[in-house]
């Protein structure tokens, strides 16, 4: 019996070849599945911030803790998501990957190693994807929301890894139980007065929620207190006329247990700010105090320890710090050496301890004090790569 005749190569190959296909497939396909930010076009300006973090804050820093921040910094053409566990010294490139070209990122930070990052459509004409991280950004969850997202502060709210919440910008509030995958339209409840547009959605705890945003001859907001069931609006207790321009920044949680809630009313050439605390049962308000019409940023350490950071406008013009000690019923006036034209974001993390993002072209500076105000360190944003973040697990 002749032996038998060598298996044809061509045979051989094909049989390895096909699972091998099959496979790369199948990882392609499961690629392709993750959300893509949608790509700017060669031109991107980075938004005018009118009223700092009151409004539309895309460069922002945030400080849960003295040693622990995160920020939103242009580095080139677009915008990345940095973190720093060292006070500021080193900072860490955070962005989830698969975004590295977008037109906008708005951060909203929950903890010092939980945050939700989105991803500004561009002139509001795709949806924009989102990415939640519970573990410093080592590691996101994302997504794509049902349209684009508003400008913000904070316009997207994880409330666990399966409860979201996001402020559209077609001002519509929007809530997915099943972390993202599928999304429903919140109804709220009418105003009594005035008329506000919802930018910011906020819980100060497992079950408070809060959205507000900018208003029209009136201050107000909605709250939850059934983990976003359901809301109901509130209008705080200050008398503005029909015209007037008001906006309702995001409550923080008082150490009273109650809820503090900075208002700025712009008109003319100068704003009126005011702040409302509810520690108490109802809402106090403190005296109005009028600074020069510019960018204005806010932060409070507690009910009683606030401070303002203005820009006026101009060429030459330095930055302006206003704090108060009991409650915004006084301020006081202290100038910086910041040029007002580049302070961006203001993070106050004590009384005496203050931190300011100042954008230079497309370089970034954090100024720090912590002698309340008196003297300021400047040092550049050091951004290092460390390890590569994932998206749902998968490097790309």
């Amino acid at each position: 019996m002749s032996a038998p005749s060598p298996r044809p190569w061509w045979r051989t190959w094909r049989g390895l070849a096909i699972p091998a296909l099959l496979a790369v497939a199948a990882i392609a396909l499961g690629i392709s599945q993750l959300p893509v930010a949608p790509v700017a076009p060669d031109t991107s300006p980075i938004p005018y911030t009118t009223e700092g973090r009151l409004v539309e804050q895309i460069e922002m820093t945030r400080f849960p803790t003295p040693d622990v921040g995160w920020a939103v910094v242009p580095t080139g053409r677009y915008w990345r998501v940095v973190r720093s566990t060292d006070a500021g010294a080193r900072w860490h490139d955070v962005t989830p990957p698969g975004n590295a070209s977008n037109g906008g990122v708005a951060l909203t930070v929950v903890s010092p190693s939980s945050a939700v990052v989105v991803f500004l459509a561009y002139q509001y004409i795709r949806d924009s994807t989102f990415a939640f991280t519970t573990d410093g950004g080592a590691d996101w969850t994302a997504g794509i929301l049902p349209n684009a997202v508003s400008t913000g502060p904070d316009p997207m709210y994880v409330l666990t890894s399966d409860r979201l919440f996001a402020v559209l910008g077609n001002n519509t509030l929007v809530s997915s139980v099943d972390g993202g995958q599928t999304w429903s339209t919140v109804n709220l409840p009418t105003l009594p007065g005035g008329s506000c547009t919802p930018t910011s959605v906020w819980f100060t705890s497992a079950v408070s929620g809060w959205l507000t945003g900018r208003c029209r001859g009136v201050a107000a907001l909605w709250h939850s207190s059934d983990a976003g069931v359901s809301w109901q609006p509130l209008v705080l207790p200050s008398g503005y006329g029909a015209s007037v321009s008001v906006t309702v920044a995001p409550p923080q949680l008082t150490p009273r247990g109650g809820a503090l809630v900075v208002v700025v009313a712009a008109g003319g050439s100068t704003q009126s700010l005011r702040v409302f605390d509810d520690s108490s049962g109802s809402w106090i308000a403190a005296p109005a105090v009028a600074l020069p019409a510019g960018r204005l940023t806010a932060s409070f350490a507690s009910p009683a320890d606030g401070w303002v950071l203005d820009a006026p406008r101009g060429a030459s013009a330095l930055a302006l710090v206003y704090y108060t000690v009991n409650e915004g019923i006084d301020w006081s006036l202290r100038t910086t050496p910041i040029p007002a034209g580049q302070a961006t974001a203001l993070d106050l993390i004590s009384p005496q301890h203050a931190v300011v993002l100042a954008e230079a072209g497309r370089e970034a500076d954090l100024w720090t004090s912590t002698d309340a105000g008196l003297s300021w360190s400047k040092a550049k944003v050091n951004i290092f790569n460390g390890s590569t973040p994932t998206v749902n697990g998968i490097n790309g």
